[in-house]
């Protein structure tokens, strides 16, 4: 247990050599620390309650990811009637109420022949669970009349990947980059907690979140579309025939006005690969060049060889930004959208392509503003209680073990800290004020295995064993005890790391890390410390 080969030696040193290094930083000025090799600039993060920031609580609007929810099942109803060998003559397929679609066929005949085709769309849930909830409930009302209902299950589901969605979305919007350790979690069923550390300008952060970005392209409905009449009670009432929707142009475009195209489309922002903003081909404007991923390019290039001399239009938040003419079939997937952009505004809405569309609206429901004195403060009281705490557990080492064993196990308590202050740096993580508390807690925690190795040593001292029989035997008993003890603690520090959130995850972030370097400096590093001790004097006695 006492003897240390050379290149253990090096090994454990070369850890602790390297932790002061990862920890360095945090004590000097951003110029000083910009000198250093790239991986040792990094810095602890401090959370939204020390550094302050941003805090938003955002609604998620589910009532348009249910309407289109609809959309879609009314869509897959009528394409698998036009599908159908013997097609079902229909009345209307449109949706009644919130959560279910009305079919009224036009004779019993016909509804016969449409139940199974309309059972046929209703998919389990989660296809990887066995007797999983179907996504929609088929119920036949009349002889004419057959009722297709979104099940709970559905709604749960759609409400799951909605929350999702947004916060990956979101993430990507307000921290392209991933180093500002933002915080967004599902809030309840409907909300998303946002906090922004450091944030100062709110309403860039607002803007983001207001820009939905949800692009789509669709074909025109020339016949309408140049039909005065059908525009005029298009403009007015929004009403349009079975299929198509009425969209206008954006004010950008300066055009007034608006279009009706096909409702159904599967050209969507979910095809982009890749977008950027650059110079337009033929004029000193900009657009946005886009590239569709195979699947998505393949569509598209069918799409536009049918329709040669038609328009599509592209449709960005439900505005009109551009309506071509399609000359030729687009095949390479690839293409630029213009609509009297400046090169800014071609460069922010790539980013938001990229970033993705929010799948549905998000309303800031709480807003508030953490000022950094409050975390200064917290700093500062923190600071003070972790020099107190330090000093008053160095103190009571030194009267309980002497000045020798006392000093190892203070030595080891500062690696200890040293070593969790290079963990946080490393690892990126974000310091919060309960993570504060976590790491006041782990000092007095730390000097638990030495007490424990010291008690035994003393035992076998009074036994009448040498003292390297005593120093050998006392490390050696002690380490069943110290592993059971930190286990135990650490997977509590999982399980509130997993199971909570905010404040807890930031505690059981850093008791986890402590424990961890505390068996290391308790069990591997003071072990060194006091093996060297007793290879060079060779006391007959033990001082503790």
């Amino acid at each position: 247990m006492l003897f240390f080969s050379r290149s253990k030696i090096f090994m454990i040193l070369g850890f602790v050599f390297l932790g002061l290094l990862l920890a360095v930083p945090n004590g000097l000025n951003e110029s000083t620390r910009d000198k250093m090799p790239g991986a040792f600039q990094r810095t602890i993060n401090l959370g939204l309650d020390l550094q302050g920031g941003a805090h938003m609580l955002l609604e998620v609007d589910l009532s348009s990811i249910l309407s289109q929810a609809l959309i879609n099942e009314r869509t897959a109803i009528n394409d698998s009637f036009r599908r159908a060998d013997e097609r079902p003559r229909t009345e209307f397929v449109r949706a009644d109420g919130d959560d279910s679609i009305l079919v009224r066929l036009r004779s019993k005949e016909d509804a016969d022949k449409a139940l199974p085709l309309i059972q046929e769309l209703s998919q389990p849930v989660d296809p990887t669970q066995i007797n999983s909830a179907k996504t929609t409930r088929v119920e036949r009302e009349s002889d004419r009349n057959i009722r297709v209902t979104i099940t709970k299950a559905q709604i749960d589901f759609i409400r799951e990947q909605t929350i999702d969605k947004s916060i990956g979305v979101l993430g990507r919007r307000i921290d392209p980059n991933g180093n500002l350790e933002l915080t967004l979690a599902p809030e309840g069923s409907e909300r998303i907690l946002l906090q922004v550390p450091g944030a100062v300008n709110t309403q860039e952060i607002k803007k983001k979140i207001n820009e939905s970005a949800n692009l789509s392209f669709h074909l025109v409905n020339e016949k309408d579309s140049t039909n005065d009449q059908a525009m005029m009670v298009a403009m007015e009432t929004g009403r349009v025939a079975a299929g198509d929707k009425y969209f206008p142009f954006s004010e950008a475009n300066g055009r007034g006005g608006g279009l009706i195209v096909n409702e159904r489309t599967r050209i969507t922002g979910d095809c982009l690969k890749n977008s950027s903003g650059g110079p337009h081909p033929e004029n000193n404007g900009a657009v946005v060049n886009f590239e569709f991923n195979v699947a998505c390019a393949r569509e598209f290039g069918q799409m536009t060889a049918r329709n040669i001399n038609k328009r599509f239009a592209v449709i960005l938040d439900g505005n009109i930004i551009t309506a071509p003419n399609i000359r030729s079939a687009i095949t390479g997937g690839r293409g630029y959208i213009e609509g009297g952009f400046t090169m800014e505004s071609a460069r922010d809405l790539s980013l938001l392509l990229n970033a993705g569309a929010l799948p549905a609206k998000l309303t800031i429901v709480e807003e508030r503003t953490v000022d950094p004195s409050l975390g200064a403060d917290s700093i500062r009281a923190g600071r003070i209680a972790s020099m107190i705490g330090l000093l008053g557990v160095a103190i009571f080492m030194w009267m309980g073990y002497g000045i020798r064993f006392g000093t190892i196990a203070n030595m080891a308590l500062a690696t200890n800290i040293i070593l969790i202050a290079a963990a946080l740096s490393l690892f990126g993580s974000t310091l919060t004020l309960p993570g504060i508390a976590g790491i006041i807690l782990t000092i007095g925690m730390a000097v638990d295995a030495n007490v424990l190795i010291f008690e035994r040593i003393r035992e076998e001292t009074y036994n009448g064993k040498t003292p390297i029989n005593a120093i050998e035997t006392g490390y050696k008993l002690s380490m069943a005890p110290i592993l059971d003890a930190n286990i135990t603690t650490l997977i509590a520090a999982v399980t509130l790391y997993f199971v909570g959130s905010g404040p807890v995850r930031g505690f059981a972030v850093t008791l986890a890390i402590g424990i961890v370097m505390s068996v290391f400096t308790a069990v591997v590093f003071a072990r060194l410390l006091t093996s060297t001790w007793l290879r060079g004097k060779r006391p007959k006695t033990l001082p503790i």
